[in-house]
């Protein structure tokens, strides 16, 4: 806001001297009237209005202080800044007094002064002092030797830890075989060493199949059709024709038996004629002479018939019929074809990895499903069923046999020896409850027994040490069915032998304590056991 040539700035409480300069640059070079409020902290002391002094001496300004604080007012004369109470008491005044700063002259166009910061410095070069050559031999020396000692560590280092090195000790033993009967209960959870009893959980499926056999039932039955010939007497007095398939019957007995004619026949008026017939039904129509004695369908009216002679070709013969016997032996079949099906497939999606099903927990709970294809008496030459069950079984954790198989073969140890390699053998369910379970079966566990070896001992004593020198402590420190197997990396040459040692590090040496057995197996020459060891 601007009064003529006077500019007046309102101040905040907030304004510090960076605000003050920000606003004081955007005014041109005149007087200027700064409102200072009651509660304002900046332009309290003598350091405040030195710095309000030194912008304005800078921006070419003529600075009044206004200020309703007497002490504030007395604090701006005495460091050379013109107060006032109001701005209209500062607009009215000509000339502001007590300034001690140099007076702005209208017209007068002087730079601004320059302050100490404001100069430019000349940057000129150090002075550097020759260096006698002496000096930068011993530096190079200095250079040389430490290359060296980083180099001999490098080297030490690598030597104590690149190296590898594997040892072989064959302890001396022998072999224990046991068999433990292990049994099955599906009701506990945990295993159970001392009853030799493991847990196991039960399993279901549905499983659905069809099984066909051939029956055995046999029974005399009446194959063929019967033929003969019939009399027809015409009733008409014109001739009459008797088509072909005109069916003539019996009415002698409570089911009659039905023929039909071969071929047409014309009967004249009043007069006879002979036809061909043929049994209807399949296995029947022996009938004897006079007992055909029925028309049917539109002759009846117009002709009568009579067989004069009996008719004949329907003879009894043997045929195999479906039997009881049949339904069970088919039902037996499939059943088994059922439970080795359920056995061999819908259950491993069941079991886990180290699970087991055992063949004779396997139980039908259920058949939802029988249906056979004949019924018992039918003449058929096979007899078929589908069928779906359910079946359920127990599943057993083979690590918890072989875990009571293993405790029970150390247990039977003589003192002093501990296992060093196991193998299992499961076998058969037992026939007859011989156990506490529902299900017993064996295991057979042969296992290699030594005296105890501590592979921590053995590495301690291996480290850092020679080969030969080493192999004599595990020799003299250890019972051994041989000399124990000691691997370097690298080989170094015959000139070097005297630094081929086992690695200082721990992890850097592998001990090994392996069966006669076993080591037997994997018996390989020096040459080809370093060839095998290097990384």
């Amino acid at each position: 806001m601007t009064f003529g040539t006077d500019s007046i700035v309102k101040l905040e409480p907030d304004d510090d001297i960076s605000t003050i300069q920000h606003r004081l640059s955007w005014l041109g070079r005149g007087r200027v009237v700064l409102v200072i409020p009651w509660d304002m902290r900046f332009l309290s002391s003598g350091l405040d209005f030195n710095l309000l002094r030194r912008e304005a001496d800078r921006h070419q300004l003529e600075i009044a202080i206004v200020s309703t604080d007497p002490e504030r007012r007395g604090l701006a004369r005495g460091c050379g800044f013109p107060a006032f109470g109001a701005d209209s008491a500062a607009q009215r005044t000509k000339v502001w007094r007590n300034y001690s700063g140099s007076r702005y002259t209208p017209g007068r166009a002087d730079p601004p002064p320059r302050f100490w910061w404001d100069e430019d410095v000349a940057l000129k070069p150090r002075r550097v002092r020759s260096r006698p050559r002496w000096l930068g031999g011993i530096r190079f020396s200095i250079h040389f030797i430490i290359f060296m000692l980083v180099l001999a560590i490098l080297a030490t280092s690598a030597y104590a830890i690149v190296p590898n090195g594997m040892v072989t000790l064959i302890p001396a033993g022998k072999e224990f075989q046991i068999i433990v009967p292990v049994s099955v209960d599906p009701d506990i959870e945990t295993i159970d060493h001392t009853a030799r009893v493991i847990p196991a959980k039960r399993l279901g499926v549905y499983v659905a199949g069809t099984a066909e056999i051939e029956t055995t039932g046999t029974m005399s039955v009446i194959a063929g059709r019967a033929v003969g010939d019939v009399l027809f007497t015409n009733l008409l007095v014109q001739n009459y024709v008797v088509p072909r398939g005109t069916v003539v019957r019996t009415s002698s007995t409570s089911y009659p038996v039905r023929f039909r004619t071969t071929a047409d026949v014309a009967i004249p008026a009043g007069g006879q004629a002979s036809a061909p017939i043929e049994a209807l039904a399949e296995g029947g129509g022996n009938v004897g002479a006079y007992q055909i004695n029925r028309v049917e369908g539109v002759s009846v009216s117009a002709v009568r018939v009579i067989n004069p002679n009996p008719t004949s070709g329907a003879e009894a013969n043997d045929a195999r019929v479906v039997t009881h016997a049949d339904y069970e032996r088919v039902r037996n079949l499939l059943m088994r074809q059922l439970l080795d099906q359920a056995y061999t497939g819908e259950f491993a999606e069941y079991l886990e990895p180290t699970e087991i099903l055992l063949r004779q927990s396997l139980t039908i709970e259920s058949a939802p499903k029988e249906s056979y294809n004949r019924f018992v008496t039918e003449q058929a030459d096979t007899v078929g069923l589908e069928m779906q069950l359910l079946v359920s079984g127990l599943a057993v954790d083979v690590d918890n046999a072989e875990a009571v198989a293993y405790v029970n073969l150390s247990r039977s140890l003589p003192p002093g020896y501990s296992l060093v390699d196991t193998h299992f053998e499961l076998g058969e369910v037992a026939e007859e409850a011989i156990g506490p379970g529902q299900f017993t079966f064996f295991v057979t566990v042969r296992g290699y027994a030594a005296i105890g070896l501590d592979a921590d001992a053995a590495l301690d004593m291996v480290r850092g040490q020679p080969p030969d020198y080493a192999r004599e402590q595990l020799m003299a420190e250890f019972p051994l069915a041989q000399e124990p197997q000691l691997v370097l990396w690298p080989l170094w040459p015959e000139r070097l032998k005297w630094l081929e040692r086992f690695p200082f590090l721990p992890l850097r040496i592998k001990v090994q304590i392996l069966p006669q057995e076993q080591a037997a197996e994997q018996d390989l020459s020096e040459s080809e056991q370093n060839a095998a060891f290097a990384p």
